[in-house]
């Protein structure tokens, strides 16, 4: 990483358009001629942008969640004696994880009437083990704030059709919408490099259009520069490349508190310093004559002279002794020795890291599970107070995240239908119910509670659903036990003799 391209707690962190939505207008890209000179050109200015304005910033975002923050590059101390520790916090991982497990810890269900509709999403679900998939998603929304998938056609051994969902890098990954209302995708653009060595290198560039996919290559051993190399169609019926947003300023989850972060990290960090310098401590001993500089310090080369003045004056500083000149005259450094101490406000100091994990906390709307005031046996009213701010958070990032599976199920829904698999009515896929179940702790006592208030007001199988955590059984199981159940006469508890009667005194 280079240091000199960030910046540590000064000026802006990125590029004005660094979050910017690409567009292009409707009908610059109806005359759009895919193989032209005119179009590539234009293609290879859409990937510069992203590039240089906003992949910075993607890098970034990614560096802080691996713990890689900007205290890191801090500029180096002037005195190369001092202690230098460079001490960075893990609060992006920690908010990013909890993001993650708040929304996604219990998997999106998906419900819808029609029985083959719902044998297409389980099955397509299953498939790409869509739970697991789901949660990196998620991550890089909460990183990048932004994240995105690409659906694609795959066959299996009996040589039926499935769609299979692959993650892309948001580092390499953008979509062109159109200048309308609706900002209708026109294309997703996927590019990467592969390094071969001996400096060959090629950039490979996929564009997916409603229809079909072009592909591009441009290699540093080509004079052609970028050119198209093929094409394939798809039955999608729509871009293929899905976008999801985090929010709508398509922000991570930590990006509002970077500043923060750095703060805490230059808290800590100093704090270790002191501690290090205060253990490393420099004895002073006034009254010793090797201490000052002499005019013969210095060679003609401008090298320090051994055993001079200024080479003596160093050593002793290098072992962590620092001696003082005895002037002879009676108003010279009388005898003494000490050590060189810096003053720290350790109460102050840990009061202001306090509050800047308070804050960064807050604006995150992450709570602090370390607080005492989540110790003990909480109710689950206790908790949705706790969690409220959180949690209205996480409904926010709900809906956008639903937004992106139902678009997932509508183009995957033309594949069920064009390639041969079970016929299903694309407007009946806009049925489905996304039912998402927040992570948070539960009483199962509470829960057994108000299943039993709930009798005779809602059905069955909605009293199992909300059983199931309790019981971990499907309310589809469930009901069939009970049907089960209801038809099997019991044994009798004894064996009956002629003329008993079956009541019991």
């Amino acid at each position: 990483m280079d240091s000199k391209n960030i910046t540590f707690l000064r000026n802006h962190r990125y590029h004005k358009n660094a979050n910017a939505v690409f567009r292009m207008a409707q009908e610059d890209f109806d005359s759009v001629e895919f193989d032209s000179e005119t179009w590539i050109s234009r293609l290879e200015k859409f990937i510069n942008r992203h590039l240089n304005e906003q992949v910075p910033r993607l890098k970034e975002l990614k560096r802080y969640s691996l713990s890689d923050n900007n205290i890191k590059y801090r500029p180096a101390k002037t005195d190369e004696f001092a202690a230098d520790n460079r001490i960075a916090s893990d609060f992006a991982r920690y908010i990013t994880i909890f993001e993650q497990g708040y929304m996604l810890g219990q998997p999106v269900q998906y419900k819808n009437e029609n029985e083959d509709i719902q044998k297409q999403i389980d099955d397509f679900n299953n498939r790409n083990n869509e739970t697991y998939h789901n949660v990196l998603i998620k991550t890089d929304l909460s990183i990048y704030g932004r994240a995105y998938e690409l659906e694609t056609t795959v066959l299996d051994e009996a040589g039926s059709a499935y769609v299979k969902l692959v993650k892309l890098n948001p580092e390499q990954t953008f979509v062109v919408y159109d200048d309308t209302t609706d900002s209708n995708s026109l294309f997703g653009v996927y590019y990467y490099t592969l390094d071969y060595g001996d400096g060959v290198r090629k950039d490979f560039i996929n564009v997916y259009t409603s229809d079909l996919v072009y592909m591009y290559v441009n290699s540093n051993q080509d004079k052609k520069g970028m050119h198209l190399v093929d094409f394939d169609d798809y039955a999608f019926d729509g871009v293929p490349v899905n976008e999801f947003a985090n929010n709508e300023d398509r922000t991570g989850a930590f990006e509002p508190v970077l500043d923060s972060i750095d703060a805490y990290d230059l808290s800590q960090s100093e704090l270790a310093n002191y501690q290090q310098d205060t253990m490393d401590a420099i004895l002073v001993i006034a009254g010793n004559p090797y201490t000052g500089t002499a005019q013969n310090d210095l060679d003609e080369e401008g090298n320090i002279v051994p055993n001079s003045r200024l080479a003596v004056s160093l050593a002793f500083k290098r072992a962590k002794v620092m001696y003082l000149d005895d002037n002879p005259n009676p108003n010279g450094a009388q005898p003494n020795a000490f050590y060189l101490v810096k003053e720290y406000d350790t109460e102050g100091a840990e009061a202001y890291k306090k509050r800047l994990v308070n804050d960064i906390l807050r604006f995150t709307f992450t709570p602090d599970v370390t607080d005492d005031n989540f110790s003990g046996v909480q109710s689950g009213e206790s908790m949705k107070y706790k969690l409220m701010a959180a949690d209205n958070r996480r409904v926010m990032q709900q809906r956008l995240f639903e937004k992106g599976l139902m678009r997932r199920l509508r183009l995957a829904v033309n594949i069920w239908r064009i390639k041969g698999n079970d016929s299903v009515a694309y407007d009946q896929i806009n049925d489905t119910n996304i039912i998402f179940t927040a992570n948070v702790p539960k009483s199962d006592s509470e829960i057994v509670a108000l299943a039993s208030q709930l009798v005779g007001q809602v059905s069955d199988e909605t009293l199992f659903e909300i059983l199931k955590t309790v019981t971990g059984v499907d309310p589809e199981v469930e009901l069939e036990r009970i049907k089960e159940d209801a038809g099997e006469t019991p044994p009798p508890r004894r064996p009956q003799m002629e003329g008993e009667e079956n009541e019991i005194t």
